[in-house]
């Protein structure tokens, strides 16, 4: 704040509020005003005819202060920003009412709390802040420049001929006299380094300027970008850099490349970059503002989107800096034309079918891009799934059957963070969580993309899992049955692996299980908070009805072969060895697969055999036997012995009972363990 303190004495009238006074009788009134050295205050002092109203005009607005003792004398004072008057702002006062005497005109004093800035920085028509601008003006031509702070002075100006400065307030005229350029240094008073630059180029009276596709934008540190320059001759110069520090202006023929300078210092501020063509007539200036980088993420709602011909779709942009964004390139152009609105990316299809590469950018910010498919299939065949949202919790792992549109699918997500991974085997999309939140999946094939949204839950969850009124259910194919289940309600099907050997529809509490082909399915059925059961079922083909056979000889012995000798518990791989192993050889041998003598080492041999039961029975081929080949081993050996009656000469009717009973107890002991 400024220390100097000054006084205007000027004649002041007496303000006559009530009463009319002859202003031939009337003094003149004196005014003087200075800073009091603390904050914005300012000292009023007038004199002038006594017990008159004291009236401040100050710019726009009129203040009345108060009135003058029986002595003439009026003194006060007053805020700067109460009344909000700039420094080196014009004011005097009158006395005797509106039409009444008025004092000499002075100036405000200068206050250091007025000013808005620490650093003096400039701008125009309402854009940009910054300590270095750039003006381009014909001949005659004037510009007003708004300063942060109100009272200012010009420290220098290169060439007072080119252009002539001059100050009201924070408000700096700049007009234009002749041909050429100057640079002016304007300062905050007081201060001979608190200042700003205008460099002023000045073209003749009938000159153009120049065009460009981009102006007006931000870079940040260590991006480049490239701006074409249109008009005048086409051969050009730059003829001025405000900001070299900051941006760096390398030309070349009709384009300037602009690079912001690396380091979070250096690399910030702005800049403006007068171009000329070589004769001067035509000129013109990019402002660019250079940014340190912004380490929020970009992002895209989809990376493979699929535009129909002559369509468009649309992609949403988070990250970045608010919805500041750009296409930084495209890759063809021809093919899709890529537009930016905030923060929507519409993408319209060409004439012709093929794929392009955007890079989308966030101003001051990193960039994420995306391959666009232009395609000609009609959009009839779209994408659909068995399920559009899923719940699940972290840890779990939910499938998702994909109908429609053209193979191979492909999984992306929309979301920033870890929550989910998506993995995609043929039609079956299977969905890992990961950690706990939100996001959305999009799942895309040649014709077009469809969103999956994915809850995934804490994995500690204090509510128990479902249950259900029966569970390891023996189906035969074709049949239906009904399962009750009991927990926390909102109940879906988180998974089924073996969607093609049952199907499960969930309405209320009720579960309908349909059984479609012979073989095995595990179903999770969840509930609201992604805790999840599993429903084991085993589905068999329908048994095919016997011929009574009627002996004609008396029976002698029954062998009791209904069920198989040997039951597979365990899993087994290959290099294992024992009498587990042997058995499998044999059941191997009993149904057809091996050829080799049964040694109890899990050979090649075996290895190969199980592989081709395993392709027989819709098991995955691994060539080791885990829980879904066991169940198949069991069930076909189930099916494999026959009741075999040997005729006899005599045995009576109870023994004949007895052992058939006997074999009855055995097949239902291996049919309640086969269900445990």
């Amino acid at each position: 704040m400024s220390k100097n303190k000054f006084f205007l004495f000027i004649p002041v009238v007496f303000l006559a509020l009530f009463c009319i006074f002859s202003s031939a009788n009337a003094m003149t009134p004196t005014l003087s005003v200075l800073s009091t050295g603390s904050g914005d205050s300012v000292q009023i002092n007038v004199n002038g005819d006594p017990n008159t109203g004291v009236l401040l005009f100050a710019g726009s607005q009129t203040v009345l202060l108060g009135n003058t003792n029986s002595s003439g004398i009026f003194s006060t004072v007053i805020s700067s920003a109460t009344y909000n008057i700039s420094s080196n702002a014009v004011v005097y006062v009158k006395t005797g009412g509106i039409n009444g005497s008025q004092s000499s005109s002075t100036n405000w004093p200068y206050i250091s709390g007025t000013s808005t800035a620490s650093n003096l920085t400039l701008s125009q028509n309402g854009g940009v802040s910054t300590s270095t601008l750039a003006l381009l003006l014909n001949a005659g031509q004037t510009s007003v420049v708004t300063a942060s702070a109100n009272y200012l002075y010009v420290l220098s100006n290169t060439n007072p001929a080119i252009a002539n400065i001059n100050l009201n307030a924070n408000q700096i005229t700049v007009t234009a006299n002749t041909y050429g350029s100057t640079v002016t240094n304007v300062c905050i008073v007081g201060s001979t380094t608190n200042c700003a630059s205008i460099t002023i180029t000045v073209q003749n009276s009938g000159a153009q300027q120049l065009t460009f596709s981009q102006n007006n934008f931000s870079i940040y540190s260590g991006q480049s970008v490239a701006v074409t320059i249109t008009g005048g001759s086409g051969v050009y110069t730059i003829s001025n850099n405000s900001n070299s520090t900051a941006v760096q202006a390398n030309l070349s023929g009709s384009t300037v490349t602009l690079i912001a300078n690396g380091g979070v210092s250096s690399g910030s501020g702005s800049a403006s970059i007068t171009i000329c063509t070589t004769d001067m007539n035509y000129c013109g200036i990019i402002n660019v503002n250079a940014s340190a980088v912004n380490s929020t993420a970009v992002t895209l709602s989809q990376t493979n989107p699929v535009v129909q011909l002559s369509q468009s779709t649309t992609v949403t942009i988070y990250g970045g800096t608010g919805s500041n964004f750009y296409v930084a390139s495209n890759s063809n152009p021809s093919i899709v034309q890529a537009n930016i609105n905030s923060n929507i990316l519409t993408l319209i299809a060409n004439a012709s079918v093929g794929t392009s590469t955007i890079s989308i950018c966030a101003f001051a910010g990193s960039c994420a891009s995306l391959t666009a498919n232009v395609s000609n299939t009609s959009s009839g065949n779209l994408l659909s799934l068995s399920q559009t949202s899923i719940s699940i919790l972290a840890g779990q792992s939910s499938n998702i059957t994909i109908s429609g549109g053209s193979t191979p699918y492909n999984v992306s997500s929309s979301s920033s963070g870890n929550i989910f991974n998506g993995v995609v085997n043929g039609n079956i999309l299977t969905i890992y969580g990961v950690n706990p939140g939100t996001a959305t999946a999009n799942v895309c094939s040649s014709v077009g993309c469809t969103n999956l949204s994915i809850t995934v839950n804490n994995v500690v969850s204090s509510t128990t899992p479902p249950t259900f009124s029966q569970n390891n259910i023996l189906m035969t194919t074709g049949q239906q049955t009904t399962v009750y289940v009991s927990g926390n309600g909102g109940y879906y099907v988180g998974n089924n692996t073996g969607v093609s050997v049952a199907s499960a529809s969930i309405a209320s509490s009720a579960v309908t299980i349909s059984a479609m082909s012979a073989g095995s399915a595990n179903i999770s059925i969840c509930q609201t908070g992604g805790q999840c059961s599993i429903l084991y079922l085993t589905i068999s083909s329908p048994a095919t009805p016997v011929t009574p056979t009627v002996l004609t000889t008396p029976i002698n012995t029954v062998a009791p072969a209904v069920t198989p000798s040997y039951i597979f518990t365990l899993s087994l791989k290959y290099g294992d060895k024992g009498k587990d192993v042997l058995e499998l050889q044999k059941a191997l041998v009993k149904l057809g697969f091996l050829s080799a003598t049964p040694n109890g080492n899990y050979g090649p041999a075996t290895r190969s055999a199980v592989k081709k039961f395993q392709v027989e029975n819709n098991v995955l081929q691994t060539g080791n036997v885990g829980p879904y080949t066991r169940d198949a081993l069991n069930k076909a050996l189930l099916a494999v012995p026959t009741l075999v009656i040997t005729p006899t000469t005599d045995t009576g009717k109870e023994q004949q009972i007895a052992i058939l009973q006997q074999a009855l107890n055995e097949l239902l002991a291996k049919v309640a363990q086969l269900k445990k």
